[in-house]
């Protein structure tokens, strides 16, 4: 008898593996545990980040547009980071900088201004809103790679970005600064500080203003005009 209970034994095992088998086909398949969102910009969109999304050729719409500018809670509405090469809207939140990943200078710093300036550009006597905006890199801390405005207006009952203001005037080692704006009909005229080549970083020595054409919901660069 004791020759043949190891068949016997092997019996129940063999029936088992089968079972066990047979529910591994029928069963779905468990998901992937679910690991905490990336922290590198470079990686998946962060929660600081979101699509940019276009309707046809229109701006880009980032929510509802109240009668007044004034009265929207910037603190809530996304910003482009086309002026930095960084493809995504940007959320800010309570903060004024989030990290992004640019496809020019790879992980950045970009910063927006807590102050808007108001204008009407369209003679609608509702005024549109431009904010600061700077991209810096992560190496030095305090390096600024380059700047812009981002300019918001009410189209129809949206809030939509009308484009980016870029520095036109470029010259000497170090990127042109933007200073400020002026609104008027039609256009937006922005002042900017350049670099010559013998300039410290601290102080640049030249001025230059460009004029910005609205054309229906959208600014072009105009003629940059040199005044020192």
């Amino acid at each position: 008898m004791a020759s043949r209970s190891p068949r016997v034994a092997a019996v129940p095992v063999l029936v088992l593996a089968v079972l066990a088998l047979a529910g591994a086909c029928d069963s779905p398949s468990p998901a992937p545990p679910v690991g905490p969102p990336s922290e590198d910009p470079a990686g998946a969109t962060s929660p600081s980040q979101s699509t940019i999304v276009r309707s046809g050729d229109g701006p880009v719409v980032v929510g509802p547009a109240p009668e007044d500018l004034r009265e929207v809670e910037w603190a809530e509405v996304p910003t482009p980071g086309e002026f930095c090469g960084v493809p995504e809207l940007l959320r800010f939140g309570s903060g004024s900088e989030v990290k992004a990943a640019s496809t020019t200078w790879g992980t950045v710093r970009v910063f927006r201004s807590e102050r808007f300036e108001y204008g009407d550009t369209d003679g609608d006597r509702r005024d549109e809103a431009a904010v600061y905006v700077a991209c810096r890199d992560t190496v030095t801390m305090n390096a600024q790679i380059t700047s812009g405005y981002v300019v918001y207006a009410r189209v129809g009952d949206d809030l939509a970005v009308l484009g980016s203001i870029t520095p036109r005037r470029k010259d000497g080692a170090y990127p042109t600064q933007l200073t400020s704006v002026e609104f008027a009909p039609g256009r937006i005229i922005v002042h900017e500080k350049w670099f010559r080549p013998n300039d410290a970083h601290c102080c640049p020595s030249g001025d230059a203003t460009t004029v910005w054409l609205r054309e229906a919901d959208r600014l072009t660069p105009g003629t940059t005009r040199v005044t020192s």
